[in-house]
């Protein structure tokens, strides 16, 4: 397993979460926003596949992220889950696809910072596939919006 690539991951990672929680985000964060999406979406594509070490790691959501937007952006969009499937768009929200990702992140950061590296990257490749990496796909779409009005 590269430990490398799970260092690098979990520094993006951090600063991801640092940056929702330490700034406000404006018209004029959004680029960086998008940006930082887009690397930890991509560098979780390339972390190796592997099984997690150890079964007993347990997953705590109590750890909230308080994610604040300036008056110029809505945090409200519409959204298609299944775009292969014809049905009627569902109300989505920045708030929390950004909470999601960084809380989902989170549990594999703990793991990283407990030197289980498996675990953690276990984590992070099956939250990809399961759920925060739709939320990231999901805020990008409209973070797009946002950054090209």
């Amino acid at each position: 397993m590269s430990t490398n690539k799970a260092k690098v991951f979990y520094e993006q990672a951090d600063e991801y979460c640092r940056f929702i929680a330490g700034n406000v985000i404006t018209t004029d964060t959004v680029p960086s926003l998008v940006e930082m999406l887009m690397s930890l979406y991509m560098s979780a594509m390339n972390l190796p596949k592997t099984e997690p070490e150890t079964h007993d790691s347990s997953s705590d959501r109590s750890e909230t992220f308080s994610i604040r937007f300036g008056e110029q952006i809505s945090t409200t969009y519409w959204e298609i889950f299944d775009p292969y499937v014809y049905e009627d768009a569902v109300c989505g929200d920045l708030v929390d696809d950004l909470s999601d990702i960084a809380a989902d992140l989170r549990d594999g950061m703990k793991e990283y910072e407990a030197g289980r590296f498996g675990n953690a990257i276990f984590e992070w490749k099956f939250g990809l596939n399961s759920h925060w990496g739709q939320h990231v796909v999901d805020a990008l779409r409209a973070l797009h919006a946002v950054r090209t009005q």
